[in-house]
This record gives C-alpha cells, structure tokens and sequence, in this order.
C-alpha cells in the first residue's frame, strides 16, 4: 500500500511538473521575476569604453545563454536601471550594466560602451575564474539603454547589426536620428508625457525611420514620464511617475526570448491579443511582425 502510495504521488508530481513545463509564457506572468537565482559580480578586465560594470546572471543556469548590455542615461549611473539586471538575469541572461566613462557622455560614446559591454560578456564567457565561463552563448546578444543611452542603443545597432540579435531603447534621446540601417528587431519603449526626450521628437520618429522590413514595435506608456523604465531611487528627479515595471519587463523579456533565443512560444505574446489591463496603459502602439 505504502509503495502504491509513494507511485501515485511520482506520478502526480511527475504530471503537475509536465504541465508546467507546457504552460505557455504570458505578459503578466513574464512581468514577474523568473526562475533562475541571480548573482552578480564587477570584478572583471577593464575596459577604455566604459569607468564601471556589473554583471547579473542567472546562477542556476548551466550553460547556453545569452547576453544583455545596457546603458543608462545622461548623469545616471548603474543603480539607475539596476532592476533591470535583476529582472532580465532571473529569465536566463546574463546583464552587463554599465558606468559611463563620465555621466555626460554623449550617445555615441555609449554606443562604443554597449558594443564593448557584449566584447566584455563574451570575454566572460572564456576567462579562467569567471563564474559564466563555458556558459555564454557569443551569437547571442542584445542592447538596451535609457535616454542617451537609448539613443546610444539605437547607434550601436545602425552601425552593428551583424554583432547582436535585437536592440531595446527605452525613453531614448537623439535628435534627427535615422536608424534605418538596423536590420535586427527593435522595441522602442516611450513615455507619453516625456519631458526630457519627447516621443514627437524621439521615441517616435526614431521608430518611424526603421526599415519597413524590420520585425518592431512601439509601446508608448499612457501618462509615463521619461523614467518609465527605470529603478526607484532616492533622487526624486529620476523616479518613474507611474509603476509599469511589470509591462515593460514583460515586452523586454518576450522580445529577448523571441529575437534573441529563438523561441516561438513567445510571438503569441508579443503579437497576440494583449490583456486589456495591460493595453490600457499604453497610449500609442504599433506592432509589425
């Protein structure tokens, strides 16, 4: 009876576990963290690109993932868009986020900074003692950054398309710029009432001047600011006025496991019908497959 007992409960286990394993991806559940465990770690070569990084990976993962840089803003710092480490590490990345050389640099600076962010994973991913050695997956690779990191971004994929697979701005600033060189997919994240990068002047016409040919898409934020995207802190001058962490967490993540990974499972997401609690945050949208 003890042994009947003990093979009923394998089998349901074994049952409730396979039907995890085929429960389909969703914005709300991909705005949650994932789970792998996160750790992190700065100590690592230097590079003349960027002052300072850290790096988020998923510590459970064995191998085969790939790699996100990502750059903050004019006169921000790492602590600025850290969340993002920590989000995007715990669905299987590995997250290079970055100090600019100084907090002005311009987004051409950050532009080299990202692409020299992806040398810097992929570095990681052969160096004796580095905790993600044998790990990283070189062809895998993305970029994001905030503001003129953003524009930064935007820049880096123009000029590299062949060196990564999709690029995430976020509220990015760049007057006049033509971004129609991209050839990999482009998320653009916007705020509504951005002040600092408004969407008339950035956010927008940057997408518009993609490639018609490019899988994209544009979600602007209803009522967002320019922080839209960016962690919480103490300095109230770079505090995201509204909470939508979980949506624009949830589109980054299934973009990255789209265009980055591959996988299938999650265009459905992307490209489907959006649950209306989230669609409603959304003041402008546009989604080409």
């Amino acid at each position: 009876m003890t042994k009947l007992r003990h093979l009923l409960l394998a089998a349901i286990t074994l049952i409730g576990l396979a039907s995890a394993a085929m429960a389909q991806p969703t914005l709300e559940s991909l705005g949650k963290r994932g789970s792998y465990q996160v750790a992190y770690y700065s100590q690592f070569p230097p590079r003349d690109e960027y002052a300072a990084a850290t790096l988020y990976f998923p510590a459970n993962r064995g191998t085969d993932f790939g790699g996100v840089v990502i750059s903050p803003g004019y006169t921000e710092v790492q602590e600025n868009i850290a969340w993002w480490g920590q989000h995007l590490a715990s669905w299987g990345y590995a997250v290079l986020i970055l100090d600019t050389n100084t907090p002005q640099d311009n987004p051409q600076l950050r532009a080299d900074a990202l692409m020299a962010g992806i040398e810097t994973i992929r570095g990681e991913g052969v160096r004796g003692g580095s905790p993600i050695r044998g790990k990283i997956l070189d062809d895998n690779m993305a970029v994001m950054g905030h503001s003129m990191g953003g524009g930064g971004a935007l820049l880096a994929a123009n000029a590299h398309s062949e060196q990564i697979k999709a690029v995430i701005p976020f509220t990015p600033w760049l007057p006049d710029g033509d971004f129609s060189a991209i050839t990999v997919p482009t998320l653009v994240l916007a705020g509504e009432t951005d002040q600092i990068a408004s969407v008339a002047e950035h956010a927008w016409p940057h997408y518009q001047s993609l490639s018609e040919d490019l899988p994209r898409m544009y979600a602007e934020i209803a009522g967002g600011n320019h922080f839209i995207a960016n962690s919480v802190t103490e300095n109230e001058g770079f505090r995201p006025n509204i909470d939508v962490q979980d949506l624009v967490g949830a589109l980054a993540v299934a973009w990255l496991k789209l265009y980055v990974d591959g996988d299938e499972d999650y265009r459905s997401v992307l490209y489907g019908e959006w649950p209306a609690e989230q669609s409603e945050k959304l003041s402008r949208q546009e989604r080409v497959e």
